[in-house]
């Protein structure tokens, strides 16, 4: 075996082997680093519904209820109270309306974006998952 054909091989193994000991070390890094964020979120998620019984807001940053049309992109505080007068209280009773109905009720501004058919697709999900987000 000449000299390049042994520093060709021993540059290989050694690449191998380092590649192997990075792969190893950062597999069990990411493992733990998930298990960590994975603890936070679920942290922040209490937090937030602390924060929220503290603060009486009406509706969580964590969707814990079928009620909570706020969790909606595009229903703030002023929609949903509009909602609520006008009997749509949960994602099923959004779900049953029509979008022109919804943007009757909601009597948005004419430079406000309203989008009740994304309204609609977004409060089914919530609707068909259970217990909420």
């Amino acid at each position: 075996m000449n000299f390049t054909t042994g520093l060709i091989i021993g540059l290989l193994v050694g690449w191998l082997v380092e590649w192997i000991i990075d792969w190893l070390f950062w597999r069990r890094r990411h493992k733990q680093l998930a298990g960590r964020l994975a603890a936070a979120e679920d942290e922040i998620a209490e937090l937030n519904v602390q924060l929220a019984e503290l603060t009486g807001a009406t509706c969580p940053a964590v969707v814990r209820d079928r009620y909570c049309l706020e969790a909606i992109n595009g229903i703030g505080p002023v929609f949903a109270q509009r909602l609520d007068e006008a009997g749509v209280r949960s994602f099923a009773d959004l779900v049953a309306q029509a979008p022109a109905r919804l943007r009757k009720i909601v009597e948005a501004k004419y430079w406000q974006a309203v989008d009740p058919e994304s309204w609609i697709a977004e409060a089914r999900q919530y609707a068909q998952s259970p217990g909420g987000v």
